[in-house]
């Protein structure tokens, strides 16, 4: 190396890192973060919130299914119970953070551990897979753009951050702004593939915590195969022990 180009990149050093940090600013943006955080404080008001669903699953080709579940959440821990059909009836699958989660299988009457590598699939047969269900805070995994901003909704395009694991590649997000809570989540594959979408609908609210009266998704990689979420009941704020949300409690 000639000691002219050597000299050059010696005075060039702090225009090429303040271009860099600029490149790396330009990249992101402030008002998509804002309303991620925002969307996601909405959703995590509630300090504890119990459902009740009645849930409709229709596989391609396959008669429709008719299920019910009872959903108790307290913080980032979810404890899910089928209630129905017959041979369903006392499954229960605990998550207690989106890499902890367990089934227990009442016909095998244990408790097993879901594997992490498997969180991504079918939850129970359902077009929704653990990780839908167990994610429910997007900013601390997600920098978020602002595609679009209209009086009443907001779009959102979330791509994953510089050193997280994400289950999915992309979300976008269309955000209804009087709630500040996702209406439509469409989700793609690290290859950028669209392979998801879901949609909340009916939102009402008690207090200030607000929840769709009806989820529903639908998995484009399996001919259409959906899953619809009816709530038929929802309980805000109960007290609710931590004792529920342990794998002793699977067994009782």
């Amino acid at each position: 190396m000639s000691r002219i180009f050597r000299g050059w990149l010696s005075a060039s050093a702090p225009l090429l890192a303040a271009a860099l940090m600029w490149a790396g600013h330009a990249s992101a943006d402030a008002p998509g973060d804002k309303a991620l955080k925002g969307m996601d404080e909405a959703m995590n008001r509630a300090k504890t919130q119990y459902y009740e669903y009645e849930v409709v699953n229709q596989e391609p080709g396959k008669a429709e299914k008719k299920m019910a579940l009872k959903v108790w959440i307290k913080g980032e821990k979810r404890l899910t119970e089928f209630t129905a059909p017959a041979d369903m009836k006392g499954t229960k699958v605990l998550i207690l953070s989106p890499t902890q989660m367990y089934v227990y299988l009442p016909a095998f009457g244990k408790i097993r551990r879901i594997a992490s590598h498997v969180t991504d699939q079918g939850f129970m047969g359902l077009a929704f897979s653990q990780d839908d269900l167990a994610n429910q805070m997007y900013a601390p995994l997600y920098d978020a753009q602002v595609a679009s901003d209209a009086a009443a909704e907001m779009k959102l395009v979330a791509t994953a951050k510089a050193g997280q694991t994400v289950p999915h590649g992309k979300i976008e997000f269309k955000v209804a702004k009087d709630k500040n809570l996702p209406t439509e989540i469409k989700y793609f594959n690290a290859a950028g593939n669209h392979v998801k979408t879901e949609t909340r609908t009916t939102y009402d609210c008690q207090g200030n915590v607000c929840s769709p009266q009806e989820l529903k998704m639908v998995d484009h990689t399996k001919g259409g195969h959906f899953t619809k979420m009816i709530r038929k009941a929802w309980k805000v704020n109960e007290e609710l022990s931590d004792d529920l949300f342990s794998k002793r409690s699977l067994e009782k």
